[in-house]
Formats: structure tokens, C-alpha cells, sequence
């Protein structure tokens, strides 16, 4: 099955019928703020709940913890991209490619600040007072809560929930996948034919969503992390599971919406565009929420959802060294940065919540991704995140995205970092307890609760749990 992994922040369910839209000019362009390091303005919302979690599209994997889609994450042999070849669209309108205005209104502020020069290392301001226990979690094909209590175990069989550490007395692993009586339950079970494609919570861990079968005839369920109900998503939006049947999709991609109040389905497309949809978790009929020219559409995409948009990336056709933004405002659908390389492609990352930067590592023909690479969505700058990275690190926003989280292999080991956004300054630096993993872990942050999962099978336990204290 596939499970959440920050590279590639969305579905991917297999491709289809692919009809390519034109495309925004894919020559060299140089970004006007190549040597400058990622910033973020701050503007905090306060209500904004977490980052964009969403579906991972990832292949299953030996160790039963998947690779992200078309093997992102994996440590493929070759020289890694470099972060100035992913270069940024020569100005801020951009080009039009489905309906809409003919250009995309820019979020809040600017997505990329001027900064240290490259190489050097944000310092660490003193006496921030940041802190951090770490715990390892989350025991074998556990899927880590980001509220970091409770774990999901989705196989061919079903969904199992389970609430606790996996040491916990009462619980019994093997068969039961991975629940015992009084801590864990079943709480869904598939019919003879039907396997699970991914699975993966909601921003604040409030939900979990699970998408089972064939691309072509794909079962969405929602299931309640507080009170372990199911439900099913079909034409009529969120509802009880039916007494014989479930609602089918022919899906290409799902996503969690930005505050995990909703679930995003983009649906394949016969059309020359494909809607994005939004389904409400306390009711109503799906709804367009953006549309998609129909070759990204079709193409099994990455998506990640901010307040102010979409950011996309095709999994699948000649799009895929490209990352597009779909403006809620405007409805325009626009590629705002391109990697040099027309044979490789780019990872999805992360994004800021607020919908100022996105994160993309670059990856090579051979599946040797570079640094992680940010892209201010207003102006098109880009610049890499982790000056002398040459490697794709985990990364989360926090809800208000005012900082950000790293997990990177640095000088002293394998370590979450958590910057400040607007400074770029180092507020906290945790070395965890565990080897370099051959995939960037996929990280959720809610609260004071950071979750580092891996997603390469070479951790002792599932997940790395991080109590911040502030």
C-alpha cells in the first residue's frame, strides 16, 4: 500500500489517458535570487490549523513502508541535482493554462527573503528556549497520529487502530495486525479483491483518510480518530457505509485540504480539464474547488493545499519537471518554476500554509533527488532551503508558518531542525536517535508535537515522536 510521504504530499493512483496542455516556457531561466537563502515572512493566522498533509503517493516498498511515487525518495545511484537547476518562471504573471483571470493573485507576502549568503549556517539565537524530548514510536507498518497517540495499521485485511506505545502490555502483534484487546480495534475490513492504495491523518490528526482498489475504481473512506467511526465519500459527499455496496471513483489524485476540514479528489478527466473537488467532513455535495488542464489531471499528481492554492506536480506524462500553482482566488492555473533537466522531475515537498512558498527537490532521470529547493509563489524566486544540502530533506510548515521543520543529515548526524521563517535563524536543532534514512521522512507538526516518520523500513520503530516545549 502507499503511505504518507512528504516528497510526494498527494496520491497517485496509476495513469491514465494523458492530454497535454501547453506548457509555460521550459528553457533556462535563472532565478533573480539564486544565491539567496529561503525566508519566509511571518503572518501568523492563529486559527490556521496545520500544514497541508495530504495522501503520499508512494510504491510499496520490502520493508512494508513505501518509496514515494516513481521511487522519490529513494537514494538512486548518480550525481544529484543541485539546487539552482530548478529555476524559477522570468516574472511573477506567469502564463494562464486553464480557466480563470489570466493571472493568479498573489498570497500575503513575500515567499523568499534575502539572506546569509550561501554555505553559511543560520545560527542559533541564544536562550530561545525551545526544548524537545524525542521518543521513538510506532511499531512495525504502524502509521503515526501527528498528535503522536495513536497508530493505524492498514493492510489487505482492513484498517486497525490502535491507541498507545507499542510496548504497551495489551497489545499483540502479527496477525491481529497489530492490535489487542482493550487497546486497539478493527474498524474496517475489505472485501475479497480489494487492497489498500494509502492511507494517511488529516493535519491535526482529527481524521484518517484511506483509499482502497483500483485507481479506476477507487473506495475513499474517512475514519474518526476520536471515535473510530467509518465513513464513505461518494457523489453525495461524506456518509455511512452502505449495507452491501461503496460509493467508486476513478481517481487520479486525493489530498487533505490545508486544515484537514475537508478532503480534495481530483477525478480523471475526458475533458480538457478536470476539477479539482472539495468535500466538506460535516456535509454537503463535492464541489469544484479549482480546475486542472486535463494532462495534469490525468497525471497521478502531488498536491499540496495552502489557503491561497494548490501547488501540483505531475507524477506521470512530460509535465513532471515542473511545479504548478492553482490559484483559489482567481481559478488560474499557472508553472512557476521548471527544472533545468527536460529528462528529470521535480518532488513534491512541502508548503507553507499560507500559500507564499513551496518546497520541491529536484530529481534526476536516474531517481537521485537534489537539496530541497524553495520557490516563492508571488514573484517566482527561488533559492535552496539548506545551504551545502545536497540532499532532499523532510519538511514541514508549522500551521501558522512562522517556522519550518528539517529533518537532514548534517555534520553531527541525522537532525530535525526548526527554523524561524522570518529570520532564518535556528530555534531548535534535536538529533535523533536513528541512521540516515535512504528516503526523506515525511513529517506532521500540530501543536507542540512533530512526528518524523520513515518512510525506508531502516528506523527500529516507525516514527520519531518530538514534545516541544516552549
Amino acid at each position: 500500500m502507499r503511505v504518507a510521504a512528504n516528497v510526494d504530499n498527494s496520491s497517485a493512483l496509476g495513469v491514465g489517458t494523458i492530454t497535454v496542455p501547453p506548457m509555460v516556457k521550459r528553457g533556462r531561466v535563472r532565478s533573480r535570487a539564486h544565491v539567496w537563502v529561503l525566508m519566509v515572512a511571518v503572518m501568523a493566522l492563529g486559527s490556521v490549523a496545520g500544514c497541508a498533509a495530504s495522501v503520499g503517493g508512494t510504491a510499496m516498498g520490502s520493508s512494508g513502508r513505501g518509496s514515494p511515487t516513481s521511487r522519490a525518495g529513494e537514494a538512486a545511484a548518480g550525481t544529484p541535482a543541485t539546487p539552482s537547476s530548478v529555476v524559477a518562471s522570468p516574472d511573477a504573471s506567469g502564463e494562464r493554462v486553464s480557466g480563470g483571470a489570466a493571472s493568479g493573485s498573489a498570497p500575503p507576502g513575500p515567499g523568499v527573503m534575502p539572506g546569509r549568503p550561501t554555505g553559511a549556517e543560520p545560527a542559533r539565537p541564544p536562550d530561545t528556549g525551545w526544548t524537545a524530548d524525542v521518543v521513538l514510536t510506532g511499531g512495525p507498518g504502524d502509521i503515526v497520529s501527528p498528535t503522536g497517540d495513536l497508530m493505524a495499521v492498514v493492510d489487505h485485511r482492513g484498517v486497525c487502530l490502535h491507541a498507545g506505545r507499542p510496548d504497551d502490555p495489551g497489545r499483540v502483534s502479527g496477525s491481529d495486525a497489530g492490535t489487542g484487546t482493550g487497546v486497539g480495534q478493527c474498524v474496517l475490513t475489505f472485501a475479497d479483491g480489494v487492497t489498500p492504495a494509502f492511507a494517511v491523518f488529516s493535519p491535526t490528526g482529527a481524521h484518517l483518510l484511506v483509499v482502497a482498489g483500483p485507481a479506476a475504481q477507487s473506495q475513499v473512506y474517512v475514519i474518526d480518530a476520536r471515535s473510530w467511526g467509518v465513513q464513505s465519500i461518494g457523489p453525495q459527499g461524506v456518509g455511512p457505509l452502505g449495507p452491501t455496496t461503496v460509493p467508486r471513483w476513478d481517481l487520479s489524485s486525493a489530498a487533505w485540504d490545508v486544515d484537514g476540514a475537508a478532503v480534495l479528489l481530483v477525478p480523471r478527466t475526458g475533458e480538457t480539464t478536470g476539477a479539482v473537488l472539495g468535500i466538506e467532513l460535516t456535509g454537503g455535495a463535492p464541489y469544484p474547488r479549482v480546475r486542472l488542464p486535463a494532462g495534469l489531471a490525468n497525471s497521478s499528481p502531488s498536491v499540496w493545499s495552502t489557503d491561497a492554492g494548490l501547488a501540483v506536480v505531475a507524477n506521470a506524462g512530460d509535465q513532471r519537471s515542473s511545479l504548478w500553482w492553482a490559484d483559489f482566488a482567481t481559478g488560474a492555473v499557472q508553472a512557476i518554476a521548471t527544472f533545468d533537466d527536460p529528462q528529470g522531475s521535480l518532488a513534491l515537498s512541502a508548503a507553507d500554509p499560507l500559500g507564499r512558498t513551496v518546497l520541491v527537490c529536484p530529481r534526476q532521470p536516474s531517481g537521485a533527488l537534489g537539496a530541497t529547493v524553495g520557490i516563492a509563489v508571488a514573484d517566482r524566486r527561488s533559492a535552496p532551503v539548506r545551504p551545502g544540502s545536497r540532499g532532499c530533506a523532510g519538511a514541514v510548515f508549522s500551521a501558522d508558518g512562522s517556522y519550518l521543520a528539517l529533518a537532514d543529515q548534517l555534520a553531527g548526524g541525522y537532525t530535525v531542525t526548526v527554523v524561524d521563517a522570518s529570520s532564518g535563524a535556528t530555534v531548535l536543532s534535536v538529533p535523533l536517535p536513528v541512521p540516515a534514512p535512504s528516503a526523506p521522512p515525511y513529517l506532521t507538526w500540530t501543536g507542540d508535537v512533530i512526528v518524523v516518520s520513515d518512510v525506508s523500513g531502516q528506523w527500529p520503530l516507525s516514527a520519531a515522536l518530538l514534545r516541544i516545549a516552549r
